[in-house]
């Protein structure tokens, strides 16, 4: 009798162990929810009145302990941007220059991806590079050609693709955008009728004289085609 009721005296002492090991963890994990939930509610109103809440020494969000992983750094989208335009069925030339600004050499590989029109498709014929890579010491300069033949391009539609540098792992692009003007937007010339402009004498109002035609400067240098009769 005596051995069962010191049994059942045990069992209650682990139950109610138990139960106040869940009511403190319960009651501590309310604890906390409520305290972040004052925080945030805090950072609102400080947040309205233009004013930041203070971080918390030893918070989560606070990585002074450089226990936090490391932010990540990407390059910019365009390191440098190129915009031209030209008539289609011309041959163009795209110059551009790359230079080390770091410290200590560098190799750069050099490419360029698909010329695509503003629909997707891929143009007539793509760019060309004349070179693939690039060694340049601290402080130096290197330029670049790329060479594209505007055959069959389609007028009034822009082009664009990336030139990539590449040292090792990162791409670095150098955005280009093609603008293919139609033959409506060529300057025009507008000849004057030469008979005004012959030396002799104007009128008896004035002695104004044009300068003296030099057939051989306005025919003879010229290596023009005349247009056939």
């Amino acid at each position: 009798m005596a051995n069962g009721s010191s049994s059942m005296d045990f069992n209650a002492v682990n139950s109610g162990l138990r139960r106040i090991a869940d009511i403190s963890v319960s009651a501590f994990k309310t604890a906390i929810e409520n305290q972040n939930r004052m925080m945030n509610d805090f950072s609102g109103v400080l947040s309205g009145m233009g004013l930041s809440f203070p971080s918390v020494k030893g918070h989560k969000s606070d990585c002074g302990c450089g226990c936090c992983p490391p932010k990540e750094e990407c390059p910019p989208r365009c390191i440098a941007k190129i915009s031209r335009s030209a008539y289609s069925g011309e041959q163009i030339i795209v110059p551009f220059r790359v230079t080390n600004r770091c410290s200590g050499p560098k190799h750069y590989r050099v490419g360029v991806r698909e010329l695509k029109d503003d629909t997707g498709a891929s143009a007539p014929s793509q760019p060309i590079l004349n070179k693939s890579a690039v060694d340049l010491d601290t402080g130096q300069s290197e330029m670049i050609l790329m060479a594209i033949n505007l055959k069959d391009f389609r007028e009034g539609h822009s082009y664009e693709t990336d030139i990539v540098l590449r040292e090792k792992d990162i791409n670095q692009n150098i955005c280009f955008r093609l603008l293919v003007t139609g033959f409506f937007d060529v300057p025009t010339a507008y000849p004057h009728d030469e008979n005004k402009y012959k030396s002799h004498f104007q009128s008896w109002q004035s002695h104004f004289y044009c300068d003296p035609v030099d057939k051989d400067r306005t025919e003879g240098n010229l290596s023009v085609s005349h247009p056939t009769q």
